[in-house]
């Protein structure tokens, strides 16, 4: 019996793009935005609307954030970052905010984890994806950036995945964005 692997076809659509986060200390997260398709956004956003003001109460906000992000913490929220050969965890989910633009439900949100700075180069590859495809989302690394104190230096670029063992679960069009810092 021979293996393979299949993919489920999508029920969501994201668009995103990330920011590698720095202070001081090192690397401390990823900043998301997420745009998602009309039909998912308007659903959940009227779900979590439950006065239906068109807007979002703080109680709302965090129905929201339970509703789209909670099921994803086992995934790591979708946000995986290589260091060396090791998928780091990520820490926690910070400032979570939600709007609509053009009909559509964007989330903007920080996935924090943590790499201290040194003298030396540290090599991480972000990667926003979801391997089962239930999201299909399209990860805008050329338009994603980092963002960090003068006293780092820090370089990045996008590219593709391929050749990095790592991550051969991620569909080949699947771009991650490069990252090299130090002090």
């Amino acid at each position: 019996m021979m293996a393979t692997m299949s993919w489920a076809h999508p029920h969501v659509f994201a668009d995103v793009t990330v920011q590698a986060v720095f202070d001081e200390t090192g690397f401390i997260g990823v900043q998301n935005h997420w745009e998602y398709d009309e039909i998912y956004g308007t659903s959940m956003f009227a779900a979590a609307d439950a006065n239906g003001d068109g807007l979002l109460s703080k109680k709302e906000l965090e129905s929201l954030k339970e509703a789209t992000l909670d099921p994803l913490a086992k995934q790591n929220y979708y946000n995986y970052v290589l260091s060396g050969t090791k998928f780091l965890p990520a820490l926690n989910v910070e400032n979570f905010q939600a709007t609509k633009k053009n009909g559509k439900l964007v989330l903007d949100y920080l996935i924090r984890f943590f790499v201290p700075v040194s003298n030396e180069y540290k090599f991480l590859v972000i990667v926003v994806a979801d391997p089962s495809n239930y999201i299909q989302i399209t990860s805008d690394m050329g338009n994603s950036d980092a963002k960090a104190p003068d006293a780092l230096e820090v370089e990045y670029y996008d590219d593709s995945l391929d050749g990095l063992t790592m991550m051969k679960s991620f569909r080949s069009e699947v771009e991650g964005l490069y990252v090299r810092f130090k002090k």
